[in-house]
């Protein structure tokens, strides 16, 4: 489901050079879950932003779902980021003017998915975190709590297809 091997990501400037990635491997099974931990400065939010495919990387081999994503030009990335990888950001970026239902359904809507399904995938997401109740408010009108829920059933919404029933919950967090 998800492989790099190798992988290797510096940044550069003029006067120095910074490795994030030192011939980084890992590898994911389809249902396993892992943590990425570690010190301040240790590269987990460069394996994270090459993981989601918001980096690209100097070396190795990075595979998704057996395509191997190093090949893949802007375009390509960014329509295995729309229905691939959902991201759950620290400050969960809701839109303040959209309601929960709304926010839920601007990535579905990219996507162009008919009005029909990207509803039963935003009920069902929505349901999975216990906000069905919640869909009409504004995200000032929740706790903190549930603005992360709402993030969580948005990156769900677009894989719903591939997990999340009441007996196997998304994940809250990466583990």
């Amino acid at each position: 489901m998800f492989e790099m091997t190798q992988v290797t990501k510096a940044y550069r400037t003029d006067l120095l050079e910074t490795h994030a990635l030192r011939e980084f491997s890992l590898k994911v099974d389809k249902g396993e879950f892992v943590a990425v931990t570690g010190p301040s400065g240790s590269g987990k939010t460069t394996f994270l932003n090459v993981a989601g495919l918001l980096e690209t990387f100097d070396s190795g081999s990075y595979r998704l779902d057996d395509v191997d994503v190093s090949k893949l030009d802007d375009d390509a990335r960014s329509r295995v980021r729309n229905h691939k990888i959902g991201f759950i950001f620290q400050s969960f970026n809701l839109i303040p003017d959209l309601n929960v239902f709304d926010n839920v359904d601007v990535p579905l809507r990219y996507r162009r998915m008919q009005a029909a399904e990207r509803r039963e995938r935003i009920n069902s997401a929505l349901d999975l975190v216990g906000l069905s109740s919640r869909m009409k408010h504004l995200p000032s009108q929740l706790s903190g709590g549930q603005q992360q829920r709402v993030a969580i059933a948005r990156a769900r919404s677009r894989v719903i297809r591939h997990c999340c029933s009441r007996t196997n919950p998304p994940a809250t967090s990466i583990r």
